[in-house]
């Protein structure tokens, strides 16, 4: 009741705002629901400079609301924008910002890798896994991962071997001692897919005789794989 009496007290004129304000929303709303905005391609990234002022000296809100924005590029509503129709030269250059903003973060490239990098593009893709390379490289003993997604692209959806074989390469040589052993044999198995046996079996014999830490099953699946796919004779055991 007395929330009744408190309401009564309201000019008439309030109501009548709120109610004209109602309706005009609804007008406005079933007048352009159907309405498309264009959907908008990839802006250029600001220099780093002006994105650090503009991030108000906070590089990690710059980093997260920019991150935001990537993981939303070409949507808006019910429109989206096609992987191979966005600017990728302009989508590389953001990323590359963002890293310049935090280089120690996983969120970026894993949006770089996991979901940009699976454009049906090869040049996209290839663009993609050279960011990776980057980003690993900037500190592999957090980010070495970054560097096998840039294989796989590179390797899967680049098609390129040789940029495949140079990357796992340098997989293989990173100075970190606690990377799962697949990572040291990425190289020879891409080296057996393009009839480089003898130089995989090379590889793989190598990494049996000087890491006696190898898990047994492991050892045997590296022993089993040169013995079915290279040809080799006289394995480590």
């Amino acid at each position: 009741m007395r929330n009744e009496g408190q309401l009564s007290r309201v000019p008439f004129r309030v109501f009548a705002l709120v109610a004209v304000t109602l309706t005009l929303q609804i007008g406005f709303w079933s007048q352009t629901h159907n309405v498309r905005l264009p959907v908008s391609n990839v802006d250029p990234a600001p220099p780093e400079t002006l994105a650090r002022i503009i991030g108000l000296g906070d590089p990690q809100f710059y980093y997260r609301a920019g991150g935001m924005w990537l993981q939303n590029m070409g949507e808006r509503g019910n429109d989206v924008l096609p992987l191979r129709q966005l600017n990728y030269d302009r989508l590389i250059q953001w990323f590359d910002l963002l890293l310049a903003m935090d280089d120690r973060a996983n969120y970026v490239p894993m949006l770089a890798g996991f979901y940009y990098g699976y454009t049906p593009d090869p040049e996209q893709a290839r663009k993609v896994a050279l960011f990776l390379r980057r980003a690993a490289l900037k500190h592999p003993e957090l980010h070495w991962r970054w560097l096998a997604q840039a294989v796989y692209l590179a390797r899967h959806r680049v098609n390129d071997m040789n940029l495949a074989l140079e990357m796992a390469n340098q997989l293989a040589a990173l100075p970190v001692t606690d990377m799962p052993i697949w990572t040291r044999q990425m190289n020879a198995f891409i080296l057996a897919k393009v009839g480089e046996q003898e130089a995989a079996r090379d590889i793989l014999e190598a990494l049996l005789a000087s890491d006696t830490q190898i898990d047994l099953a492991e050892r045997r699946f590296i022993i089993d794989y040169i013995e079915k796919n290279l040809k080799s004779g006289g394995l480590v055991k």
